[in-house]
């Protein structure tokens, strides 16, 4: 079997790195031809385009005509950015460099490759624009598009029609028509991204320079109302309910199966029950959008498969109030504004003090505005998947699919003919699950240049543990939330089946995403093995005041479940007792 899938993309010539960093926090599975055909071309490529258009910093002369996937792309299945492009914004950005933003993307990647000049990564014109919009975030003191863009989404979502009234091509109308209202949100996403990446930037370099980079992730903690966060304090919320109500204990303690179910049955009875079936009603009409590989249409979500939140409550019941977020993250605030005034104070008389002050301020904007606009793009990805599942749920009753995320398997330019007449797509659907139950067997390659190869040659993703660490093994990553925590690791893998990670447990992953929030609850560090300064466990390990690493090599496949390990969220440094 080749390496094909009908929705991959050409490699790019003039750009030709790309990398699952970041991508691989809301892509983390294959995606299906239908999200990638309609929304990867019609949202995730060209509103990254918009994005860096409206930063400056690029022209559409740069790229390839709109339509032909290039700043993003789909490869051998699975969605990758481009790096090159990151690169080529440094060269254009004013004390930036391609370095730095390598920094942001991989953090201590080995496979990272270097970066090679090109005639025309220089641009004056674009450099100009460039320093006028860094000017910009230096001096902001509010981000009011992300209010204006949850405006619109709560309005796309009160006004959703009855799904179950609309025709078949109804529903493939409205799946379409999401793809306009998604565009400036994802567009604003990208601007937020690099802003992030920039301040951030800036401030790791300032403070390496002034020997006080052990200060930096504190620079970055303690921001508050950053929305990644905020599912984990409201399931702590929830926790305590079920630890204080005895007969909702009681019911945790038979299983997640049927728990709702049974809650039910017990009516109004009983307070903690009432109290508790509220608080999870309000839980899911908050965060019932959220679900692993959450931008991948055919992916599970808390509203879909409740009975992933419910396990994590379950282990975050368990977790004692001292462990509380509120708890662990009161001195946060205070921690970040001493880091940054030790660092203003080492830059006294030097120029780059108020760039520094300025980029400080912008990381309480612009980090936070970064995860909110991610939030409000995974919010409209539901109304995509949920018009999809509508449209499939109807062709698995007549006996067209045999379950409905297949529909998926078709292209935006096949999907019309499909719902027409779906008998002659038959012999191809069942070719592309065959295809895709491969694919999600694999790993794919995190780093490309070029063509990936056959989808045999991808990394199985199984259990095996490689080189198993030995006690005084030292895994080195990058430190980005501050403080130690030694304890037990639970590699991690994936939400959908049960996940045993108890208090004060090292969680191990290869990433993590928004669906993975409550389980920093429980966890007493956060080790990953991609994943730089602004990923979701790095913001959101610093909001809940965890130690993390990340970018810590190879971690899932040589730590063996239950080793001892401390993890250093200053150096990054993972021991192995």
């Amino acid at each position: 079997m080749t390496a094909t899938w009908p929705c991959d993309d050409l490699p790019s010539e003039r750009f030709p790195i790309f990398t699952r960093a970041n991508t691989g926090e809301v892509f983390s599975d294959a995606a299906t031809p239908l999200t990638w055909s309609v929304f990867g071309t019609g949202v995730y490529d060209a509103a990254y385009r918009d994005g860096l258009y409206r930063i400056g910093v690029f022209t559409p002369d740069d790229f390839r005509p709109e339509g032909e996937c290039e700043v993003v792309g789909c490869f051998g299945g699975y969605v990758y950015i481009n790096v090159s492009i990151s690169r080529v914004l440094a060269v254009r950005t004013p004390g930036m460099t391609a370095e730095a933003i390598d920094q942001s993307l991989f953090g201590e990647h080995p496979d990272v490759r270097p970066y090679k000049p090109h005639p025309l990564d220089e641009d004056p014109e674009c450099t100009e624009r460039m320093v006028a919009w860094m000017t910009s975030l230096f001096t902001a003191t509010d981000v009011p598009e992300v209010a204006e863009h949850t405006r619109r989404i709560d309005q796309v979502v009160a006004e959703r029609p009855d799904l179950t009234t609309l025709s078949d091509t109804g529903l493939v109308d409205r799946y379409r028509s999401l793809v306009a209202e998604m565009r400036p949100v994802f567009a604003t996403h990208i601007v937020h991204l690099y802003a992030a990446n920039i301040v951030t930037g800036l401030i790791a370099q300032v403070g390496a320079a002034v020997g006080a980079s052990e200060l930096v992730a504190k620079a970055t903690s303690g921001l508050g109302e950053v929305d990644s966060a905020q599912q984990s304090y409201d399931l702590w919320n929830l926790s305590r309910i079920v630890r204080d109500s005895p007969a909702v204990a009681v019911e945790f303690d038979k299983g997640v199966a049927e728990l709702l179910d049974r809650l039910h049955a017990l009516g109004d009875d009983d307070d903690g029950v009432k109290a508790f079936l509220a608080g999870w009603d309000q839980f899911i009409a908050s965060w019932g959008f959220l679900g692993p590989s959450v931008w991948e249409f055919r992916s599970p979500t808390y509203g879909s498969h409740p009975e992933i939140p419910l396990r994590m409550l379950d282990h975050a019941r368990k977790v004692g109030d001292e462990h509380s977020p509120e708890i662990r993250t009161a001195h946060l605030a205070a921690d970040r504004k001493a880091a940054v005034a030790e660092i203003a104070r080492r830059l006294e008389g030097n120029e780059l003090q108020g760039q520094f002050l300025g980029a400080a301020n912008a990381a309480t904007l612009f980090l936070p505005a970064r995860e909110a606009t991610k939030v409000q793009c995974t919010r409209l990805c539901e109304e995509a998947r949920m018009t999809m599942r509508e449209l499939g749920g109807r062709l698995v009753q007549r006996g067209v699919l045999a379950r409905w995320q297949d529909v998926l398997l078709l292209m935006g330019d096949e999907i019309d003919d499909f719902v027409a007449n779906p008998a002659p797509f038959a012999e191809l659907v069942d070719q592309r699950k065959a295809t895709l139950t491969l694919l999600e067997s694999k790993w794919p390659p995190f780093i490309l240049e070029g063509a990936p190869g056959p989808i045999e040659d991808f990394e199985d993703r199984s259990d095996t543990v490689v080189a198993a660490v030995v006690p005084g093994d030292v895994l080195q990553g990058l430190g980005v939330s501050p403080g130690s925590h030694t304890g037990p690791a639970r590699v991690v893998r994936s939400l959908v089946d049960d996940v045993e990670v108890e208090p004060d447990d090292v969680l191990v992953a290869m990433t993590t995403d928004s669906s993975w929030g409550p389980l920093f609850l429980t966890a007493g560090a956060v080790v990953c093995q991609t994943g730089a300064a602004i990923s979701h466990a790095a913001i959101v390990s610093r909001e809940l005041g965890i130690p993390a690493a990340v970018s810590v090599q190879d971690c899932t496949t040589r730590i063996v479940d239950g080793t001892i390990v401390t993890v250093d969220g200053d150096t990054g440094a993972v021991t192995v007792h």
